[in-house]
């Protein structure tokens, strides 16, 4: 016992001599405490991962040996975590209100649930040697330092939330200020019996011009759903007659209420939907009291969330199908934020070019050379990625 005192207190006196400045991690900082910033190593891998004091870089057990020797930082948090999945709740989940990712009312894109342990400790390079966390014998500020380390949201775990966290968004239209209207020849009925394409005579998804009171029908869809075109083919004739803009705003019939309606602007420039802070008075030029209208059609949010629930994917997956796991050289795949699947085709393709094959065995190299903060670093990064593909 006598020789472990005497050891510990050597070794709190190296800690000592190198906490001279260092800084607790703060909210504004990134701390990269759940991903190697060389490597997709992290805490649950075998060997855990390795955080600077003083940078809040991470480095994977196979990195952090020469990224000490390269910065000359001795002093790191060991961080080593261990998983177990939580049984999925009985209670279904809430269904979406919004065309959004990772936010609340949109499509969620959480994976399993699982329930964390983490072991921590204060690693002093090159040696390896450990003090365990939490230490009462600890300088109180390193403590500090460390817990901040180890109660960060990670660099990555950050951009992951900005990367997938989307949300579609309805600007107001450049031409709604303004809005030519014509003189109300006719008046639009409340009763959506009294509504039809004055193309096709259809009697749903049926739009109204806000500046000629013509009522056409949406568009037609790849499958053949959605309408005949009557709105839009109306829209193209009027920038004949009307150049160079036409008449591009329209207005779903069944979803005006008083909060509200489904506004499409036809526009080139604009051409998505759009909001109309004139709402109310361009509809009552043509009669329709919004205070009275009441809700009877699908909003255009509502029909996007009801497509993408409905997406029967198994059609053209091998989902259901006896597969054996590949894991091999070539057969390795990335994960999906819920919007990076074509970026993630990009990259795979790419490293199917011999040019960036050598990527893998380069990586040694490019890593020596890389700056000190390697995460905007493109070969870095590059290299890290062909060594997970690669590897």
């Amino acid at each position: 016992q006598a020789y472990i005192r005497v050891y510990m207190e050597a070794l709190l006196d190296r800690v000592r001599a190198s906490m001279r400045g260092l800084v607790p991690a703060t909210e504004y900082d990134k701390v990269y405490n759940d991903e190697c910033v060389l490597s997709f190593d992290s805490p649950f891998s075998p060997g855990g991962l390795y955080v600077s004091l003083r940078t809040y870089l991470g480095f994977g057990a196979q990195h952090v040996q020469a990224a000490s020797m390269r910065s000359g930082e001795t002093l790191y948090v060991h961080l080593q975590k261990r998983r177990t999945l939580r049984p999925k709740s009985d209670a279904p989940d809430a269904a979406p209100t919004k065309m959004a990712l990772g936010v609340e009312g949109g499509f969620s894109v959480d994976g399993p649930q699982y329930d964390e342990s983490t072991e921590a400790a204060l690693v002093l390079m090159p040696s390896g040697e450990r003090v365990p966390l939490p230490c009462q014998e600890l300088p109180e500020f390193v403590s500090t330092c460390c817990q901040a380390i180890v109660t960060h949201v990670g660099a990555m775990q950050q951009r992951k939330e900005s990367a997938v966290a989307w949300e579609a968004e309805t600007l107001p239209s450049k031409y709604a200020e303004e809005l030519v209207q014509l003189p109300p020849h006719k008046k639009i009925s409340p009763d959506p019996a009294a509504w039809v394409c004055e193309e096709s005579g259809m009697r749903e998804n049926l739009w109204l011009n806000l500046s000629d009171g013509h009522i056409g029908s949406g568009r037609r869809q790849w499958d053949g759903s959605g309408g005949t075109n009557g709105a839009l083919n109306h829209y193209e004739e009027t920038k004949k007659h009307f150049p160079p803009h036409g008449f591009p705003l329209v207005v779903k019939l069944g979803t005006i209420t008083p909060h509200g309606a489904d506004v499409y602007s036809y526009a080139d420039d604009e051409n998505s939907e759009v909001t109309d802070p004139k709402l109310a008075e361009h509809l009552a030029h043509w009669g329709i009291d919004v205070m009275r209208m009441e809700k009877t059609a699908q909003s255009v949010t509502e029909m996007n969330i009801a497509a993408n629930e409905s997406l029967e994917l198994d059609k053209i997956t091998e989902a259901g199908k006896d597969l054996a796991p590949l894991t091999s050289r070539g057969y390795l795949g990335l994960n999906n934020l819920g919007n990076s699947c074509y970026v993630n085709s990009v990259l795979q393709l790419l490293f199917t070019l011999p040019e960036y094959q050598t990527l893998h065995p380069a990586a040694p190299a490019i890593f020596a050379t890389a700056p000190s903060d390697p995460t905007g670093d493109l070969p870095s990064q590059l290299a890290k990625l062909g060594g997970a593909l690669l590897g």
